[in-house]
């Protein structure tokens, strides 16, 4: 996970599960550089995190520097 991202997720239950900067394509098409994968407990917890002022000032480098398509799906539960 970038080294920027890990101290924001730290304090909260969030758990970066992968980042890769060339995915292999296995199917299909993909027209980015760049996966990075983060599961969070629940979509309020992705909320808290995605508006904190902590990760909004990080974010601000990748807005700047990335065309991100950014997803939020449900998990399958335990």
């Amino acid at each position: 996970m970038p080294v920027k991202v890990v101290p924001v997720c730290e304090p909260t239950s969030t758990v970066a599960k992968a980042a890769d900067e060339k995915p292999a394509i296995v199917e299909g098409a993909w027209d980015r550089d760049k996966l990075v994968l983060i599961s969070f407990p629940d979509e309020a917890a992705f909320h808290a995190w995605a508006d904190s002022p902590e990760y909004l000032e990080i974010s601000k480098d990748r807005k700047a520097g990335a065309q991100a398509i950014v997803l939020l799906a449900k998990g399958f539960a335990p």
